[in-house]
Order: structure tokens, then sequence, then C-alpha cells
């Protein structure tokens, strides 16, 4: 879905900066789109599993021994990804302010 793919694009960016793990990941997403996405945790912990399966990004647990905390990283492949992600997201922000700029015209919401 939409909001998945943004969703992704975000976690491969934040990584490039630096190791996270997802609740970090998730308050940066929400203060970065002033609460326009709110990662829920049931949605972003099978995603980063997801991508960790795909081999976009690597994650290791900081103690081992209890398993409190994964801290993720992006791989070649999720720094390859970016480009491609930004494109379709690109894409689909552009289809969604044509179909926003038809409603206002039409509704003359200027």
């Amino acid at each position: 879905t939409g909001v998945k793919i943004i969703t992704g694009l975000y976690i491969l960016k934040l990584l490039q900066n630096k190791p996270a793990y997802g609740n970090k990941m998730a308050e940066e997403i929400k203060k970065r789109t002033q609460n326009l996405i709110m990662p829920n945790p049931n949605a972003l912990y099978p995603l980063l599993r997801k991508m960790e399966e795909d081999g976009y990004i690597t994650g290791q647990w900081d103690n081992p021994g209890t398993h409190s905390k994964r801290v993720y990283t992006i791989t070649e492949t999720g720094s390859s990804l970016v480009p491609v992600l930004q494109e379709r997201v690109k894409e689909r922000l552009v289809e969604r302010e044509r179909r926003i700029a038809i409603l206002r015209e039409d509704l003359q919401l200027y």
C-alpha cells in the first residue's frame, strides 16, 4: 500500500543516517511528518521483518540475552532501493496533487 511504501522509504532514509531501533524510527517518522504518518507497532515490526528478509536492512539485538531492542542498519541493497522508492512515492504524490487540484478547481476552493 501507499503508506507502507512511504514508511519503508522513511525507514531506509533514516537508516542512511545511522542505525536505529523500531520505536525510535516510529518517533522520528511521526515528528518529521508532523503526525501525518504515525507508524503502528503492529504494522511497523512486520514491515521491518519483511525488509530484513528481503535484504534491505539487517538487525542485531542490542542485548542478545534479553532481546530488548533490535537495532537496524541499511544494506547496500537497501541503499540502492532508496531512489526507486523515491520515484514511486513522487509519482503517487504528483497523482494525488493532480486529483486535489481538480477538486479545488471544480469546487472553487482557492
